[in-house]
């Protein structure tokens, strides 16, 4: 936004310079103003603002360049959260599924025996309770690591949010020095 102003105040100062320049006058006036003045307070002012331009330009783009960075740090940290998270939900997945057909297995196995058939039963119920216990703890363990992941992702870009506003005052007071020193 400051590079487009900037570039905007040069171009309208050019064309105000042009118009003087292509301007009806009466000798050295054109309605009213001194046409030779008006001319080099212009080109005073075209003279001054590149400096302090790109200063400002400079800090914009050192801003993109860290906006940037951030964006693409958090892009790498959330898909490697979302990696991380599918590889556990996967893993959780395979263990509850092993674990179940153990349970099936053991089941089948123990059928012929009224007790043992029993037992068998009470023991692949909680076998099954167990995996899904597993499983939901590995599920919950993912989603705290992404939400740790995208908290600390958070902070990061709060930190690039202050280190912007923090030039942007340094910025404005720089330039409200500057105009003081003018006047």
């Amino acid at each position: 936004m400051i590079h487009t102003d900037g570039m905007m105040i040069r171009k309208w100062l050019r064309e105000l310079d042009q118009a003087f320049e292509n301007a009806r006058s009466f000798g050295p006036f054109v309605l009213g103003l001194d046409k030779g003045e008006c001319h080099n307070r212009v080109q005073q002012i075209l003279a001054n603002l590149p400096s302090d331009f790109d200063k400002a330009e400079r800090v914009l783009r050192e801003t993109d360049r860290l906006i940037g960075g951030a964006q693409t740090e958090a892009q790498m940290t959330l898909a490697q959260a979302q990696e991380e998270a599918r590889r556990i939900i996967e893993q959780a997945r395979r263990e509850a599924e092993q674990i179940l057909e153990r349970a099936q297995q053991e089941q089948q196995r123990m059928l012929s025996q009224t007790e043992v058939y029993q037992l068998a039963q009470t023991q692949a119920q909680e076998i099954l309770e167990s995996a899904r216990e597993r499983a939901h703890q590995i599920r919950q363990g993912a989603d705290e690591y992404a939400y740790e992941v995208l908290t600390q992702l958070e902070g990061a870009l709060a930190k690039v949010m202050n280190t912007v506003q923090n030039g942007k005052v340094l910025l404005e007071d720089y330039l409200k020095q500057r105009v003081g020193t003018r006047r």
